[in-house]
């Protein structure tokens, strides 16, 4: 399974954060008012997960972007992601969620099942941010980067009111990663104890359940997981009838330019979702 600890190094930074940001009562977001971002604890599996929720201007209800991040060799969590979350929430007026997964920033979780944890931590951040007046409760998408992409992929016939995936340099089919990485050290996390016959998790399976609009990026020259994972993932939905579009950088690894990125993300969002920002009066 994915979730198990020997995946997650699988994963790696994406985007910085800034660990300024104000830390707010999870009581005190109903009343959040303008273009803010703030950071929040809420509890699940039995401990607290680290979040972050940037805001738009307006009354709303707003669109919910969940922002899944990848792994981090320091143990850096959902601030990996913040900039993106913010640029969401700034650009186009899409409420954003970025929450840090079991194992990374400051979420503290007692010692379990780490793929029923992550689980958990994300239903309860989804069920958290749909308390909130300002926040459309039928409007959720998922954005995720590497280790968060195969999360954001695993949860989405689990999470009620899904509309839309953003799949960044995600892993689909474990048993064939294993086969085709290049890297020794990426073989040698999925199966530590060398098993002749391992296990692996595989999603497309799930994928051909999918029913909503997929966005798949990925770099031609990944040497972290390559890139015949994206395209699996597009034959899958494309056979099972489900909406979704590849971009593939043929010059990039597993790091895509972030404004590139970023363009395409908004621009996905926008066609999934009804205009969210307040309309403007020209004097």
């Amino acid at each position: 399974m994915f979730f198990k600890r020997r995946f997650t190094l699988l994963g790696l930074v994406f985007l910085s954060g800034c660990n300024a940001t104000p830390l707010v009562a999870f009581k005190q977001l109903g009343s959040l008012a303008g273009e803010r971002t703030v950071r929040f604890f809420y509890p699940s599996a039995g401990g607290h997960v680290e979040a972050y929720l940037a805001r738009p201007r307006g009354e709303g209800p707003f669109p919910l972007v969940v922002l899944l991040h990848g792994h981090s060799f320091v143990g850096r969590g959902a601030e990996q992601v913040l900039s993106t979350a913010q640029a969401f929430a700034k650009s186009d007026c899409f409420a954003s969620l970025a929450i840090s997964l079991p194992g990374y920033g400051s979420t503290e979780l007692p010692p379990g099942s780490l793929e029923e944890m992550t689980r958990q931590v994300v239903q309860d951040g989804v069920l958290a941010a749909r308390q909130l007046s300002w926040i459309d409760k039928n409007d959720v998408m998922f954005f995720g980067v590497s280790r968060g992409a195969i999360v954001a992929a695993a949860m989405l016939n689990e999470v009620e009111g899904v509309r839309g995936a953003v799949l960044y340099s995600g892993a689909y089919d474990l048993g064939t990663l294993y086969r085709e990485t290049p890297r020794f050290w990426v073989r040698k996390i999925l199966n530590p104890n060398g098993d002749a016959n391992p296990k692996f998790m595989n999603l497309l399976g799930e994928a051909s359940k999918w029913r909503v609009p997929t966005l798949i990026l990925h770099g031609a020259k990944d040497q972290v997981i390559p890139v015949g994972q994206a395209f699996l993932l597009r034959d899958r939905l494309k056979a099972a009838g489900a909406p979704h579009r590849m971009v593939l950088y043929p010059d990039h690894g597993h790091f895509l330019p972030r404004t590139k990125i970023r363009e395409e993300s908004l621009n996905f969002l926008k066609e999934t979702f009804a205009a969210a920002c307040p309309a403007t009066t020209e004097s």
